[in-house]
């Protein structure tokens, strides 16, 4: 398979993987039952692919003349770091493979699924479009062809940032995290009451008592829809509620879309910087519509392109929209 069918196929059949035994898949081969050998099919092809990145990565690193367009390749990078290990230290291709297997499935469909309900919100949002193009384009002076650059214009999208964070929040690419409990641990908590309002009201606090050992699942969603944190009006579209004023600071410790502390997302940055250049390019080239079936509906019809289902990851199922070339 190409490498990205093949990704997408690995990435769609993680779970049959891990339960479906190899006898199984290779009494499905005999038979030509094609749903199972496809599986089959599509792992070998990602690690045959990931062979040939790896035996790339060590070319590289053996020769005298080192094409500089390779220097910040992560799996280079992995290789090189391995290369200097020995012993049990020393990963094997096997483990090589795994590791960067690890980064495309974490990396591409998490941004990707983020970058897909970024995209929907800006087309049934347009007074927030027009506030990302606005901004896009006053730090090249109205100039939708000119380069942007990470060290002097990244830092001052500070409303395209609050946009993707916004997005992050309603809809959490990885709605859920566990955490083993390393020794004995109380939380505290709250307990309240919503009004018809939506404000919050009737706050009892309580202790959480963690013993060593346990495990742990957050639920990142609710963290995220928690009025106490985010307001009454939790459950809009607000970009907004992502920039500090004078009298506000938006609350750090209650957005968790990359998880937080020392064991937060490592790809981070990485996967904020994509998105955003990604989308300062894209409103500057397009205005965003929502598609011609949902163009003259309410909102609330269509907010239906940001539906989406559990799976790996929180993933959109209608994310769908129309690209207008700007003129």
């Amino acid at each position: 398979m190409p490498f990205e069918e093949a990704l997408s196929a690995a990435a769609s059949n993680l779970i049959p993987k891990s339960i479906i035994p190899n006898w199984l898949i290779d009494a499905a081969e005999k038979v030509g039952y094609r749903r199972l050998t496809v599986i089959r099919k599509s792992f070998d092809d990602i690690k045959y692919h990931m062979l040939d990145l790896v035996q790339l990565a060590r070319s590289w690193l053996a020769g005298d003349e080192k094409d500089k367009t390779l220097d910040a390749a992560l799996l280079r990078n992995l290789v090189q770091a391995n290369n200097n290990e020995v012993g049990s230290k020393r990963l094997d291709d096997g483990q090589l493979l795994s590791n960067a297997f690890v980064y495309l499935v974490a990396g591409h469909e998490t941004t990707a699924h983020t970058l897909s309900f970024m995209v929907a919100f800006l087309a049934i949002y347009p007074e927030v479009q027009h506030k990302v193009r606005e901004e896009v384009l006053s730090l090249t002076g109205g100039d939708s062809t000119a380069q942007l650059s990470y060290k002097e214009h990244m830092s001052k999208l500070v409303y395209t940032l609050a946009v993707f964070y916004e997005t992050g929040r309603l809809c959490t690419v990885a709605p859920r995290l566990g955490r083993r409990v390393l020794t004995d641990t109380t939380l505290p908590g709250r307990r309240f009451e919503i009004a018809p309002d939506g404000s919050v009201q009737r706050v009892q606090e309580f202790d959480v008592n963690l013993k060593h050992g346990s495990q742990v699942i957050l639920d990142l969603t609710a963290v995220h829809r928690n009025p106490i944190h985010w307001g009454k009006d939790v459950n809009e579209f607000r970009p907004e509620r992502f920039i500090d004023t004078d009298t506000y600071r938006w609350p750090r410790d209650a957005f968790l879309a990359f998880s937080t502390g020392p064991r937060s997302c490592i790809g981070q940055k990485f996967s904020t910087t994509e998105s955003l250049c990604f989308v300062a390019n894209l409103v500057r080239q397009f205005d965003i519509l929502p598609p011609p079936d949902l163009r003259d509906k309410s909102l609330s019809e269509q907010k239906s392109i940001t539906d989406w289902k559990t799976w790996l990851t929180t993933t959109p199922t209608n994310a769908r929209v129309t690209l207008k070339p700007r003129i």
